[in-house]
């Protein structure tokens, strides 16, 4: 039997906010990209929902991409990410869950 003790969720906006209007992000590729740096961290096991969510008085979509791992974290990935890809994104902050807690990162600089 195989344990993964700890459940990570990252939080992938489907929209951005752009002159008071929710406008669609284009993922494909940028999903792509995060997988393929998963995958090459040892994080090639995950899934994918689809959730809605509210923020700031706006509704929109986002994709939660969970993991379940054992002894390394994928957070360092996904941070680096969320980082190099905010120019497409256009977020003020980005989100994660590990076990009970939500962490929210802010990318104002």
């Amino acid at each position: 039997m195989i344990e993964l003790g700890e459940k990570y969720v990252f939080h992938i906006p489907m929209y951005r906010y752009v002159d008071d209007e929710l406008v669609p992000i284009e993922l494909d590729e940028l999903l792509d990209d995060l997988l393929l740096k998963l995958a090459n961290g040892g994080f090639d096991s995950l899934y994918m929902t689809k959730a809605k969510s509210y923020y700031k008085s706006r509704c929109f979509d986002e994709l939660l991409l969970t993991i379940f791992a054992s002894s390394s974290s994928p957070v360092d990935i996904f941070k680096k990410w969320f980082r190099a890809s905010n120019d497409v994104m256009s977020q003020e902050a980005f989100a994660w869950e590990c076990g009970n807690s939500l962490f929210i990162e802010s990318l104002d600089d």
